[in-house]
């Protein structure tokens, strides 16, 4: 238990920061837990407030009321572009934040999550948030695309917009789409009547590709990054041949996204939009857990990139990307497929 006094820790403190001690000898001497001396010597480094008074038992709190508020700060913020967190990817946010500003704490670090005790003292001390399910109270408003849903995603577009001004080329649409090496084949001409039609492609089942692609509204688009489900990146770039100039590739064992490859991907696209504070850009995603991270929102407000979320199952009303490209793009794919093809029989997609 804490029973170590304030006075004590100050002197250790100052002891530290003026270099008379290391850590080790100054929390011996003045008889304070050495990581509580660390982590109050850390956060003075880095010129945030730090609570000197000892903290009793499993009971104490985690953070300091600072870092606490900047918690609360990424919960509203969040919620206000359409982006709410449910209550695991809040845990993880708050295992970040606890890992990025090192102090000690007793979350999972296996599941790197707060936990249930974290969550419940959290929400007493900020009465204001609640962790609240959809409203059920109206049918249309929990099934997606609805004037209520829509209305809401409008008003905080044109909030930012009134905010920032931004002309079409700062507003910006991003979503991926999986391609497979099964492409889909087209329609072909057969005699009327007949039960099967035989056309070739690449394999029975084939594997997913993701690509994340970006455009904006005045008709640019961002090179894409290709997702490819495997460990590692081949050495030789053989994966990348044929890809648009300055595309990017990256390894994921399910080929999927997540918040480290988001993160990669928010960094390549803000070396192409340059993104500033006299250039902000708007960036309308869907709204997927990946974006939603510690270390994504952060790079996102540091580099001035605006990010917005639709409503729960509206991309294929609200997204352009859904609208007007991926379809027309995975027909021109799956030509491009059958025609390679054609001119390598016996050869298969990989």
């Amino acid at each position: 238990r804490g029973d170590w006094s304030e006075e004590n820790m100050k002197r250790a403190i100052q002891e530290v920061l003026e270099r008379k001690s290391s850590q080790r000898a100054a929390a011996d001497r003045y008889q304070v837990p050495r990581t509580s001396l660390q982590d109050r010597v850390e956060a003075i480094k880095q010129g945030h407030q730090i609570n000197l008074k000892p903290k009793l038992g499993r009971f104490q709190q985690t953070f300091t009321p600072e870092f606490e508020r900047q918690l609360c700060e990424h919960v509203i913020d969040l919620d206000n572009r359409l982006m709410p967190l449910t209550r695991s990817e809040f845990l993880r946010l708050a295992f970040d934040l606890a890992e990025k500003i090192k102090i000690s704490h007793r979350f999972n670090k296996e599941k790197r999550m707060a936990g249930k005790d974290f969550f419940c003292n959290f929400k007493k001390r900020n009465p204001d948030l609640a962790l609240r399910t959809p409203e059920a109270t109206s049918l249309m408003r929990a099934v997606g695309f609805n004037k209520f849903q829509v209305d809401r995603f409008y008003d905080l577009f044109l909030k930012l917009q009134g905010q920032f001004r931004f002309q079409a080329s700062q507003i910006y649409n991003a979503d991926e789409t999986g391609v497979s090496t099964v492409h889909k084949n087209d329609k072909v001409l057969s005699v009327k009547g007949k039960k099967q039609v035989g056309k070739l492609t690449s394999a029975e089942r084939g594997r997913n590709v993701t690509v994340m692609f970006a455009m904006n509204a005045a008709g640019h688009f961002v090179p894409p990054m290709f997702i490819f489900p495997r460990i590692k990146m081949d050495k030789n770039g053989r994966l990348m041949i044929g890809a648009p100039p300055e595309s990017i590739g990256v390894a994921c064992k399910n080929g999927w996204m997540n918040a480290e490859i988001f993160l990669r991907w928010l960094q390549h696209f803000q070396q192409h939009v340059h993104s500033s504070a006299a250039h902000p850009i708007l960036l309308i995603l869907d709204g997927h857990s990946s974006h939603k991270e510690l270390n994504v929102i952060e790079y996102a407000r540091n580099n001035h990139i605006h990010m917005l979320s639709t409503p729960p199952h509206t991309t294929h009303k609200l997204q352009p990307l859904d609208r007007v490209f991926f379809k027309p793009f995975k027909q021109a794919y799956g030509s491009a497929s059958a025609s390679w093809m054609r001119q390598n029989p016996g050869a298969r997609l990989t």
